[in-house]
């Protein structure tokens, strides 16, 4: 610590009455001899008949060596019994004179150990020189032989020995000096305390860093912590034979580590000897700093929408505010879990937020594989977010809070998450302490917003399903990376045959409307087949994150067969296609997909539905077409005003087959008791028929 007295300086200033003026300040007259000595403006003060030695005020200034830390500048507290002392002594006079060893902490070196002062140390070996004694893990010394005398030693006894000598080799001379009484004094090599953005100036020294812990990995080898402060972050590497190292210091704690800096791939990483937790108020003023500074950094910078919109518009502080909460996810090492449906604007959606992540944590976190860890695609085969996933997510993130202490995750719902049916999964998650965002354009239910973070809906800002899930990903993702994401945009559109201003994306883009097509088929192909796996690498090459020929070819490729297989299934299945003309003038149709289209083949039913209902709404200007199997029915529309979460809540209530479902509202899919098919279907057709 600081010397109270001269605050660290070594030295105090002293006033005392001008020898030359005698304290009056005026100029009678001076020895010449000090003429050498004055500068230019003194002498002029002097020529108006002021004193300029004391410039007028009759004291001068005089700094002398300061007597509570002669000189030295520092202060410390006696390390066994508290009392503070002057100087850089460890211990009091009164301490100084009791029995008591020193304790080299793993930051010491050779240069901190001193001769003739007794240490605390391990027997690690015996051998017929002598004992050899673990000071530290850095520091071991030798008891020879005849120093032990008579002594018995086993390996793993703890010892008190005294420094003998120190020779040029750097081998420590070590005898026994038992005591029965002692106290043990710790000692820490005193270096340089250093922000960790500082840390690339200093690789290979030793030195101190004082931050917050983050995130904390095991490994077969060294501890990895990541500890981050008010000007960066940095991977902390303990090494402690393939355990835990430091299992008292977990994710949150504030504190002080010592080690050197080392570089590691094209990353800086501090090699730790030491580390102890900080508590207090020194814990609580860095913890609240740090807290300052990444809310600063989490701001999203907003670099305008890539259309002119006024329902974006709308929504700007709203996506801002996710943008903003992602970006602090990364800068805390909170895992962010993307979940979105498996069709082609919900994939154009994670991936855009995918992408932008990655692309943050590798450009703000000190740790190689963060990205790995941090940023989780996945996908939903349902368009809602089923219990089943939410099981999966929250097995996953349980299971490395509990191997690597990460933080329960932040969650990100495309393309679903707006329903009455997401709700019990999004319940589950928050009953663990997850904070949800959706990011949707499906008709929302109010009741979801109670367990939503943020909501980011086209319908809560004017706006209606044309502006898809890919969009609003698209504009957020473009909040936290520089990366070009209007591709992904304009595929989204045209997956989802979007309508009206969002089009501008395609032009935006400039991209071939007929080769969008494909790609939406291919992703839909190969997202079929993948199921449930994100499948990163592969998605990503498809929508045009890798070569660019490589991409055209296995889009081309991908199409071929998606096509082949539709043309294929519709063939059978216009054959069980049954219209009927109901009295409101609209045309019913019914496809029986259960028994005249392929299990587990490319197309599923909802998109079977889709393709044979676009061959018939060429044909009828009103049309609805229901595919439907033993306990769901997929419901396609065209030039119908229709309502499908609320056909699906008046389902519910009015037929005891547990309905569940919903969707856009003139697209969607319902679930219900299968012995109840009939009596459902028929409710459904009497309603479609009194529009």
């Amino acid at each position: 610590m600081s010397c109270p007295k001269c605050g660290g300086k070594g030295y105090i200033e002293v006033k005392e009455v001008c020898n030359i003026c005698e304290g009056s300040g005026k100029a009678k007259s001076f020895n010449p001899r000090l003429t050498a000595e004055l500068t230019s403006e003194q002498l002029q003060l002097f020529a108006k008949g002021i004193c300029g030695v004391c410039k007028g005020s009759g004291e001068r200034t005089r700094l002398v060596v300061c007597d509570a830390c002669k000189g030295s500048g520092k202060s410390s507290k006696c390390k066994i019994c508290g009392k503070q002392i002057v100087g850089s002594s460890d211990l009091c006079n009164e301490c100084r004179k009791k029995p008591h060893a020193y304790l080299l902490r793993n930051s010491c070196g050779i240069e901190d150990i001193r001769l003739n002062r007794v240490y605390v140390g391990k027997v690690v070996s015996l051998t017929d020189i002598g004992a050899f004694v673990q000071l530290n893990k850095r520091l071991k010394g030798l008891i020879h032989k005849k120093n032990l005398k008579n002594a018995y030693l086993n390996e793993g006894d703890e010892v008190t020995v005294k420094v003998t000598s120190i020779r040029p080799s750097g081998e420590i001379d070590l005898e026994l000096h038992p005591m029965d009484s002692y106290e043990v004094v710790e000692v820490s090599k005193q270096v340089k305390t250093i922000p960790i953005s500082e840390a690339e100036k200093n690789i290979g020294k030793i030195v101190e860093i004082r931050g917050l812990v983050t995130h904390i990995k095991l490994t077969a080898g060294p501890t990895i912590f990541t500890i981050v402060d008010e000007s960066s972050a940095i991977n902390a590497a303990a090494f402690e034979d393939g355990d835990r190292a430091y299992p008292e210091i977990n994710v949150g704690d504030v504190v002080r580590a010592i080690g050197v800096i080392k570089r590691r791939e094209t990353k800086l990483q501090m090699e730790v000897y030491e580390m102890e937790r900080l508590l207090g108020e020194e814990a609580y003023g860095i913890k609240k700093a740090i807290e300052s500074e990444i809310e600063r950094r989490s701001e999203p910078e907003f670099k305008g929408f890539l259309i002119e919109s006024e329902v974006l518009e709308n929504l700007k502080d709203t996506m801002l505010a996710v943008a903003k909460e992602l970006r602090k996810a990364i800068l805390e090492s909170r895992p962010v879990v993307i979940r979105h449906h498996w069709d082609a604007d919900g994939v154009c959606g994670g991936v855009a937020l995918e992408i932008a992540l990655k692309d943050y944590v590798e450009k703000n976190h000190p740790d190689p594989d963060a990205k790995n860890y941090l940023v989780r695609r996945r996908v939903s085969r349902a368009p809602f977010y089923e219990l089943e996933d939410v099981v999966k997510d929250l097995d996953e993130s349980l299971d490395d809070a509990e191997k690597f202490g990460d933080k329960i995750p932040l969650v990100v719902l495309v393309d679903n998450g707006s329903g009455h049916e997401d709700i019990p999964a999004i319940r589950q998650f928050l009953a663990f302490g997850a904070d949800v965002i959706t990011i949707d354009h499906h008709f929302p239910d109010e009741e979801v917003d109670k367990y939503l973070l943020y909501h980011v809906n086209p319908y809560k800002a004017g706006g209606d399903s044309n502006y898809t899930s890919g969009v609003l990903c698209v504009e957020i993702a473009r909040m936290i990376s520089d990366r070009n994401f209007e591709h992904l945009a304009a595929i989204s559109v045209v997956g989802d045959r979007a309508e009206g201003e969002v089009e501008k994306y395609i032009e935006v883009a400039k991209a071939d409307v007929e080769f969008l097509k494909k790609v939406v088929l291919a992703v839909e192909y190969e997202g079929f087949f993948l199921r449930f796996r994100p499948a990163s690498q592969i998605m990503h090459e498809i929508l045009g994150f890798g070569r660019k020929d490589r991409q055209i070819k296995l889009v081309e490729m991908l199409y071929e067969y998606a096509m082949k297989s539709i043309e294929e299934q519709v063939k059978t299945a216009m054959e069980s296609v049954k219209v009927q003309i109901l009295p409101n003038g609209i045309a019913l149709a019914a496809l029986d997909v259960e028994n005249y289209a392929k299990r587990f083949e490319f197309p599923p039913p909802g998109k079977l539905t889709g393709e044979v209902h676009d061959r018939l709404k060429q044909k009828y200007e009103r049309i609805v077409t229901i595919g439907y199997g033993p306990d769901f029915a997929v419901i396609r529309s065209e030039g119908v005003m229709l309502d499908i979460p609320r056909l699906v809540r008046e389902l519910r209530e009015e037929v005891n087959a547990g309905v569940d479902g919903g969707g856009h509202l003139v697209v969607g899919s319902i679930k219900f008791i299968a012995a109840k098919r009939k009596e459902v279907l028929a409710k459904l057709a009497a309603k479609i028929g009194s529009i």
